[in-house]
């Protein structure tokens, strides 16, 4: 027999539970405590200790926040109550069907459920208009910033543009349009493949690229892709447009200004080198390189002036460039030196006549525009890849053929002849070489590295010497080619890389504030070799320096070759905490935007640089915008070659927080480092330093 619940409180007890569950369900925000109200209601309106079940009709599914509160009727066992109004049925409680059966239940139930009802309608307009705000707030503030945010889908269309989008596009309504349409034409196949790429599932992605705005723009933007939401059959693509249009101008004209002589506008050192190695290993025929020496030119600019002699070297320029014309490269070597790269000649014999023809243009007289009358004679050099196998002998060799010329009088050419290379002093400084190691003639000396702005020393160069018994004391241009070219290189680098950590190790005690660091040069032949990264690693535990404090110079030159073995050892030593350096940085031949992507923690300005700042407002702009690049990358930047207060004084307003050079100190030998650190000296001297 089916039991009959017992009868249910009075009607005044009713309208209290009923004016309670009102009040509960008004400040209600979630299914559950909607349920939660509910569940007191109704047991207050039964007697007590009758059991019951209910929860409530949802359309969507219950927030898991909520638990299982609000959730579903799984067996089917629960009988909805609802009233009938004039739009249709309303309420949304479920009930046991004993509880839903009781008559004198039912009227309090159904007003329960419409009270429900109202309550779940509001939470969801209050989550409706939150989601609105929220998504108003995001917007704004995407707003305010310039970087652009899209969602594209497996198509490449978008699906979402922020605001921003129209300071880079022109507009934002770019809702179901193609991204690519306005990326460049030339960008748009490796555009795609990028595309493709993070939507496969292989993570985030970077690139730059040229939008056609629609108002006929073209800004740069750097661009990271990454999926929506990995895994998602959708296969959206979150993409951030950050606009470095500006910066990629800045790097552009500094790279051109680095590579270009501002006054003849010719390529410069730099560059000419650069082509006459990619000439020489392209290996598609002969390649010769023409070296010229304007004869005493100092006299023009004693008699004259600068600014004639300034005219005559432009002068100089034109028809050095109209003679070389589109056979090869006109460069301006140095001060008053020039050099040509020629590439197609058929034979030596158009070589030579080239050399004979400039020999002839050059000592025609000049007219400058002050009507100076100046004649200036010259002396070439030439050599040509016939006796040399890389571009560093065939320039060695021109600059040999040079001094002969020059030995032979004004106006002079000589071609190189190998009887000019002292081969027989080569072959006792090789030979000299592998025994010096053992024979502990090789010794290390080491240069301060000071706080332009305090003075203090914050670290020392290691600079390797050699003293020979028949030559004296050698500097490493001396014998450093010939360690790399016999292999020597290796050893004798782990004995400077040993010597100089042991020595920083001896600077902890001798030092008042801060341990210097120590600074190495090692060769890219070194980071080549199979066990480097170990045997820093090695030296490191057997001396206890911290690796913090010992930083691998390499040259920009040889850093920047895409040598896939030397960029992961400096990756791998840099993730064991040493740090790296590229030095002489703006004599090798990168780009600017390189830095960014070279595993570096320093860079050393050459002293090129540094010399020019106080008479070059071209050259000060340009450190100034290395300086920037550097900072933006969190490098440290030392200047290098500092040599008087005044280039102290320039280094330091164009922002380059340490120098070095012969200002400060020379270099010292070890024991005289640890008396500059106990005295605590380190600020710069009144006048230069001579070097030895």
């Amino acid at each position: 027999m089916r039991q009959q619940p017992p009868s249910p409180p009075g009607r005044a007890d009713a309208c209290r539970v009923l004016r309670d569950a009102a009040v509960d369900l008004v400040v209600a925000s979630s299914a559950g405590e909607v349920v939660a109200a509910l569940d007191r209601a109704v047991t207050r309106l039964m007697p007590p200790g009758w059991a019951h079940e209910l929860c409530l009709k949802l359309i969507e599914d219950p927030d898991p926040a909520d638990g299982d509160l609000s959730g579903r009727d799984p067996g089917g066992k629960l009988l909805p109550i609802e009233v009938d109004t004039a739009v249709g049925r309303a309420g949304i409680l479920l009930v046991d069907p004993v509880t839903a059966g009781d008559v004198h239940l039912r009227p309090d139930l159904e007003a329960l459920s419409v009270q429900a009802a109202l309550a779940m309608d509001r939470i969801r307009l209050t989550a409706e208009v939150d989601r609105h705000r929220r998504f108003r707030e995001i917007e704004t503030l995407m707003e305010q910033t310039r970087d652009v945010v899209l969602i594209v889908d497996a198509d490449s269309c978008i699906r979402y543009a922020s605001p921003s989008a129209r300071h880079v596009f022109g507009t934002s309504a770019l809702r179901h349009v193609r991204l690519l349409d306005f990326v460049a034409a030339s960008q748009r196949p490796a555009a795609a493949f990028l595309l493709r790429h993070v939507q496969a599932g292989s993570g985030e992605s970077r690139a730059d690229w040229t939008i056609q705005a629609l108002d006929g723009r073209t800004p740069v933007v750097e661009v990271t892709c990454r999926e929506l939401r990995p895994g998602d059959a959708a296969r959206d693509v979150a993409l951030t447009l950050h606009d470095v249009t500006a910066q990629r101008r800045l790097e552009h004209d500094l790279t051109d200004r680095m590579f270009h002589d501002a006054l003849t506008g010719l390529p410069n050192r730099v560059l000419f080198a650069e082509r006459t190695e990619h000439a020489v290993a392209a290996g598609t025929g002969p390649v010769a390189v023409v070296l010229i020496d304007l004869d005493d030119f100092g006299s023009v600019n004693d008699s004259f002036g600068h600014a004639v002699g300034d005219e005559v070297l432009h002068q100089l320029s034109v028809r050095l460039r109209d003679i070389i014309g589109d056979q090869g490269l006109a460069a301006r070597y140095s001060g008053d030196e020039f050099a040509a790269l020629i590439t197609d000649a058929d034979t030596a014999a158009d070589v030579e006549h080239t050399a004979i023809q400039l020999c002839r243009a050059l000592a025609v007289p000049m007219r400058t525009s002050g009507g100076a009358v100046v004649v200036c004679e010259a002396s070439i050099g030439v050599a040509t890849t016939r006796n040399a196998r890389s571009a560093h002998e065939l320039l060695r060799n021109a600059n040999l053929a040079l001094r002969a010329a020059k030995s032979a009088g004004a106006g002079q050419w000589r071609r190189y002849e190998p009887s000019m290379t002292d081969r027989t002093r080569q072959s006792e400084l090789r030979a000299a070489l592998g025994r010096a190691v053992g024979e502990d003639t090789l010794f290390l000396e080491y240069q301060p590295i000071v706080a332009l702005g305090t003075g203090r020393t914050v670290g020392f160069e290691a600079l390797l010497r050699w003293q020979h018994p028949a030559h004296g004391r050698l500097l490493p241009g001396e014998f450093i080619d010939l360690a790399e070219e016999s292999g020597l290189i290796v050893p004798i680098g782990e004995w400077v890389l040993a010597s100089a950590m042991r020595a920083a190790c001896r600077w902890s005690a001798g030092a008042r504030a801060r341990a210097p660091y120590v600074s190495v040069n090692v060769s890219a032949q070194q980071f080549r070799s199979d066990d480097f990264v170990d045997t820093v690693t090695r030296l490191l535990a057997e001396t206890g320096l911290p690796a913090q404090r010992i930083v691998l110079e390499i040259t920009e030159s040889q850093l920047l070759r895409d040598d896939d073995k030397v960029w992961h050892a400096l990756e791998l030593l840099r993730a064991r905490g040493a740090r790296v350096a590229i030095d002489d940085f703006g004599t090798g031949y990168s780009a600017l935007g390189y830095l960014r992507q070279i595993p570096l923690d320093i860079v050393k300005l050459d002293r090129v640089f540094v010399r020019g700042l106080g008479t070059s407002r071209r050259q000060r702009d340009l450190v100034e915008g290395i300086v920037t690049l550097t900072r933006a990358l969190n490098l440290d930047i030392v200047a290098e070659g500092i040599e008087t207060e005044h280039q102290r004084q320039a280094s330091a307003a164009t922002g380059c927080r340490y120098g070095q050079g012969y200002l400060f100190s020379t270099p010292l030998p070890e024991a005289q480092t640890l008396r500059w650190l106990a005295d605590g000296r380190g600020s710069p001297r009144a006048a230069p330093v001579t070097a030895p």
